[in-house]
């Protein structure tokens, strides 16, 4: 069998006209039909039942063609992998998994410094979820995982390595004209009327825990993914988010910059350190390494700023 028979199995697959499908591969129906019955012999299996309705995948054909897919899509990866290693040399994937909001720090400098320093790379970066970040680094499926954490939280991450890069104290954030915006101080019965939106990840759980601990149970309307969602809560409900100090500070989000934050800290005292979680068993990388030490530069930046 070749290649090419594959491919030509696959995109039969989603024609009933094999008409339609020599004519998408630029070759002749009699030429399409003589390839699927080379297949078909060679595999011992009848893949496609023809009819006066159309051509269209027999049960067993359904069944080969799933591995017809994978066999096609690994050649891809392989002719695609084998065109950067010629071009770059050795390929280096660098992934990175992060709790609550991206933040541009994460992306800049690597868009940045590509072509001097990471033009042998691709970035795998995106959202997830403690639980999943500690799993992912005790199996080696990720190199480093950004998190919020405090000693409370220390246990969810035993035997793994944590080097804070920010401390961050609790915040809220609202609108300028929600009422929370005009106090200096703001008490445990202010909230209590408040609604609030939460990111939906599990820090933002806790932290909005942490502060009914305090207040009593508030009103949680709405879990949102995205800066622009949030913002959109705020101004249309008046609701009030609870985060990170310094996660204000690192996002540009330029929906965000008419949030209004507010100090809690005579409400709660729960200060966090921001920063990196690895496998101590797992040797990072050279352009791994850099590429953390430039997110850490950038962030400290901006906070600062």
């Amino acid at each position: 069998m070749t290649f090419e028979q594959l491919l030509y199995a696959e995109v039969l697959s989603h024609h009933t006209s094999m008409q339609k499908a020599a004519d998408m591969l630029h070759i002749t129906k009699s030429g399409l039909s003589m390839a699927i019955g080379q297949l078909e012999e060679e595999l011992g299996v009848k893949l496609f039942e023809r009819t006066r309705q159309g051509t269209r995948p027999t049960a067993e054909g359904l069944q080969m063609l799933s591995s017809i897919s994978s066999i096609l899509k690994n050649r891809n990866t392989l002719i695609s992998t084998a065109s950067e290693v010629r071009r770059y040399g050795i390929r280096e994937t660098i992934s990175i998994r992060y709790m609550s909001t991206m933040i541009p720090s994460f992306i800049t400098p690597f868009l940045d410094h590509y072509e001097d320093l990471f033009s042998h790379c691709r970035l795998d970066i995106r959202m997830s979820e403690l639980e999943s970040i500690v799993e992912d680094l005790n199996s080696h499926r990720i190199d480093a995982g950004f998190i919020g954490l405090n000693t409370s939280m220390s246990p969810a991450v035993s035997g793994l390595k944590f080097e804070p890069v920010l401390r961050s104290r609790m915040v809220l954030g609202c609108s300028k004209t929600n009422p929370l915006a005009q106090k200096d101080t703001v008490t445990a019965d202010d909230l209590k009327d408040q609604l609030f939106c939460i990111y939906n990840e599990t820090f933002q759980e806790f932290l909005f825990d942490r502060l009914q601990f305090m207040c009593g149970p508030l009103k949680l309307v709405m879990r949102v993914d995205d800066p622009w969602a949030m913002h959109e809560a705020m101004e249309s409900l008046n609701a009030v988010n609870i985060g990170r100090e310094a996660l204000g500070s690192l996002s540009r989000d330029p929906v965000m910059e008419d949030v209004h934050i507010i100090t809690i800290s005579n409400l709660i005292d729960d200060s966090a350190s921001l920063g990196w979680l690895t496998n101590p068993n797992y040797e990072l990388s050279a352009g791994t390494k850099k590429l953390i030490d430039l997110i850490n530069e950038d962030m400290k930046k901006c906070c600062s700023e």
